[in-house]
């Protein structure tokens, strides 16, 4: 297909049908693959990496974060550059850049040269998921945009769920370099079927609100940085950049609410479906980032299972997701977005009361349940909530409203591990103070023991009688505060399926 003149993409949205449609698909759902699995693929593999460079903890933790921080960061700003300059030349940017900054990354030297490909990564990163959903939305008619949307989901994560595991492969058979090689194939090939198949878009009138977008900016940075610092326990550092965040967001919205051509129109949040799509996707994306790590915590520091053995638990679960994010578009087309939506809560919810019954001797198999339902009503739920923020979105808007979907939603995943790690501490401190009633051991004595028993240094508060006590009881400790936490965190899916059921009526479906 040729490329469309910027002449008429600017007069009338031509749209996609054929060999073009699911070729549009397949390149919007690589864009999308590529920006939730290279996080993973890099987390799955930094010790690899960081052995290669000889990085210190400290480095390998911020390089571990650095793409996902800059993609938060730039994510308004690259839909309204999509929406003014149209999408699809800000898509082939961003799919350029891919390939750019991992090859960069590959090639690094030093421990500075990653640093500044990483940033760059998650910079290009926001193109790709900021404008990806939106260009699938603007080039398919409305009739089959929920099934256009719902493709797009099941190709990214059918392309994402196995990039660890080849990045992994080719790390260990070729050099930690290799890791980083999956990117720019995928890019490549989506930068070539974007080029030859997929119609600009049309480009809005107004101006850019620079100002608007350095304070989501912050925004994001600010609270997406300080949620992660508070992950074991409430600390300075963490409680200053998210007040610093709580501040940008506040002069965000006073600026937007002023502003004659604003980077975000907020008008949008005044539609109930769309606001019960938004607490839908953070509350799904916190139980879904949280429930991972937790987890990933039972079967490795509790179980003492391996660390591959989550990951092989997660393939098949994640392919089934896929299979359910690609049904969940004819699905919302024959029952409604809302019942589809709630379905998917209902079975994350599942997962997490399936959660409360563990013990030290839950089968893999429940795991692998417990697993599978909380991966798959999160992909129940994706497709559902973009196509109703997405319906709701002016023409002129498109790239701007799905930048706030990865937004609110990126914000979600990272809050998850934050709140669940914040939480379930907290009371498993409580919980071992409690089985100890005449020792007079104290929560900051319990917190010693339990970072002496993982390779931690202590403060010599605990002496051996009682470190030796703590450690035998730990592991049933640990299990009791899951089973409160899972029972806790119920409270999201719950209040967003009323939400679901309040503001979203039947008659709009």
């Amino acid at each position: 297909m040729p490329r469309v003149p910027d002449s008429r993409a600017n007069s009338e949205q031509r749209q996609v049908s054929g060999l073009a449609a699911a070729m549009t698909v397949i390149a919007m759902g690589f864009g999308y693959a590529i920006s939730i699995g290279d996080p993973t693929s890099l987390s799955a593999n930094l010790q690899l990496v960081s052995a290669g460079l000889q990085l210190s903890d400290s480095t390998s933790t911020f390089i571990d974060s650095l793409a996902t921080l800059t993609m938060a960061a730039a994510v308004l700003s690259a839909g309204a550059l999509g929406d003014l300059y149209g999408m699809r030349r800000m898509y082939l940017v961003g799919l350029t850049g891919a390939v750019v900054f991992s090859a960069l990354a590959a090639a690094a030297p030093v421990a500075a040269m990653l640093i500044i490909a990483r940033a760059g990564v998650g910079i290009t990163f926001a193109f790709l998921i900021g404008l990806s959903l939106a260009i699938t939305n603007t080039v398919f008619p409305p009739g089959r945009r929920a099934a256009a949307i719902a493709a797009y989901f099941g190709v990214g994560y059918a392309v994402a769920t196995p990039m660890p595991a080849i990045s992994g492969a080719l790390g260990h058979a070729i050099g930690w370099r290799a890791c980083f090689f999956v990117v720019p194939v995928i890019a490549a090939l989506g930068l070539f079927i974007t080029w030859r198949f997929v119609p600009e878009t049309v480009r809005a009138t107004r101006s850019l609100d620079p100002a608007g977008m350095a304070l989501f900016a912050v925004t994001l940075l600010a609270m997406i940085y300080g949620i992660s610092r508070i992950e074991t326990g409430i600390n300075t550092t963490g409680l200053t950049a998210i007040g610093i965040g709580l501040v940008a967001g506040v002069a965000f919205v006073l600026r937007e609410l002023r502003a004659r051509h604003p980077a975000l129109d907020l008008r949008v949040f005044r539609s109930g479906r769309f606001n019960a799509a938004v607490a839908a996707g953070v509350i799904f994306n916190i139980v879904l980032g949280g429930s991972m790590v937790l987890l990933a915590f039972y079967l490795v520091t509790i179980r003492k299972e391996s660390h591959e053995l989550f990951g092989l638990l997660l393939i098949p679960a994640t392919a089934m997701a896929a299979l359910a994010a690609t049904a969940a578009g004819p699905a919302a087309n024959r029952f409604g977005p809302r019942n589809v939506l709630v379905t998917g809560l209902v079975t994350m919810l599942a997962g997490l009361l399936v959660l409360h019954s563990f013990d030290l001797t839950t089968s893999r198999t429940v795991v692998f349940v417990t697993t599978a339902l909380i991966v798959v009503g999160g992909a129940l739920v994706t497709t559902p909530q973009a196509t109703i923020m997405m319906s709701g979105a002016p023409a002129d808007l498109n790239g701007a409203v799905s930048a706030v979907k990865s937004a609110v939603n990126e914000g979600g995943y990272s809050l998850g591990p934050a709140l669940f790690a914040l939480i379930g501490i907290n009371i498993y401190l409580t919980e071992t103070v409690r089985e100890f009633p005449d020792s007079g051991i104290t929560r900051a004595e319990v917190q010693e023991a339990t970072l002496m028993t993982h390779g931690g240094r202590g403060a010599n508060l605990v002496n051996p009688e009682q470190a030796r006590l703590l450690i035998e009881q730990a592991p049933h400790n640990a299990v009791d505060a899951i089973h409160d936490l899972s029972l806790i965190m119920t409270v999201g899916p719950i209040a967003a399926i009323i939400l679901a059921l309040w503001l979203i009526k039947p008659a709009a479906d």
